[in-house]
């Protein structure tokens, strides 16, 4: 069993005073089959009341409202979560004939049509010029999403402060370069265009592993095999998420997964920095 140590900061600074606001974070960590948390304890600058809820796909999130003036806001979570090793690839018990039946059956995509219906951030353009992957009855979909997965990794060049979270699939590809969100994007868009459902995670990922994308909150992709379940990928590092990712949430792209969402009275500039710490004990 790992046990990992997760320290995660949030700090918003303002031009002018911010006279309300009403914050919601998805920062907590989830607990399912592979990870357990425990020892969470989350702070605010403000010291107001935390009420906490869950977004509509079941997973926590933390909301804080703000009365009075401020122009500085900071937010600091600090958990323990166990998580046991276990081995992601796992072979299919059905046979490649027995997929690609079951991927275009109706009942399958009335069950998924939520993950496979394309978003703003996941819409593959129609004329790429890249010869993506392309799932067929003569694969099996672990091995198409493993071809997907390292093709994404070699066509995208991991370069911070290229793109935002509102960037587009067809930016990133004519830039040919981009972050964790956009790796996770474009891999949810080929899967998706393949009829295979995928949905984009966020979380944490060890900083032992010296990965890309350990210093921020990170995103990786999940996809559905049939016969298997979920099963995570992580183009931006070419591998499976194993347990050394630790879940936050999932959702049909980044607008479910932001880490804070915040309406607030204010105007002029604002400068945001989010860091993450673990500690594998």
């Amino acid at each position: 069993m790992n046990e990992f140590e997760l320290e995660y900061k949030i700090e918003n600074r303002y031009e002018n005073p911010v006279r309300k606001a009403h914050f919601q974070l998805l920062v907590i960590p989830d607990s399912n089959n592979q990870q357990r948390v425990h020892d969470l304890k989350f702070y605010c600058s403000q010291s107001e009341e935390a009420h906490i809820s869950r977004n509509i796909f079941g997973f926590k999130t933390i909301q804080y409202h703000i009365g009075k003036p401020f122009t500085e806001f900071w937010f600091k979570l600090t958990a323990k979560v166990e998580s046991p090793e276990f081995n992601p690839f796992i072979l299919s018990p059905w046979s490649p004939t027995v997929e690609y039946q079951e991927i275009n059956s109706s009942d399958f995509y009335i069950d998924n049509n939520l993950f496979l219906s394309s978003t703003e951030l996941t819409r593959l353009p129609e004329l790429t010029g890249m010869s993506f992957p392309v799932y067929s009855k003569e694969k099996q979909v672990f091995d198409f999403l493993l071809e997907l997965n390292y093709y994404i990794f070699g066509l995208l060049t991991y370069t911070p402060d290229s793109t935002t979270v509102n960037t587009l699939i067809e930016e990133v590809l004519q830039m040919k370069m981009g972050v964790c969100q956009d790796y996770a994007h474009l891999f949810v868009s080929v899967c998706r265009r393949n009829k295979i459902p995928a949905r984009y995670v966020s979380g944490y990922l060890n900083m032992g592993t010296e990965y890309l994308g350990t210093s921020q909150m990170h995103a990786w992709a999940e996809a559905l095999i049939p016969g298997v379940g979920w099963i995570g990928f992580d183009s931006t590092n070419n591998l499976l998420a194993d347990h050394h990712y630790l879940k936050i949430a999932h959702g049909t792209d980044y607008t479910d997964c932001s880490p804070i969402i915040g309406i607030l009275e204010v105007y002029g500039a604002q400068k945001s920095t989010h860091s993450v710490t673990i500690t594998n004990q």
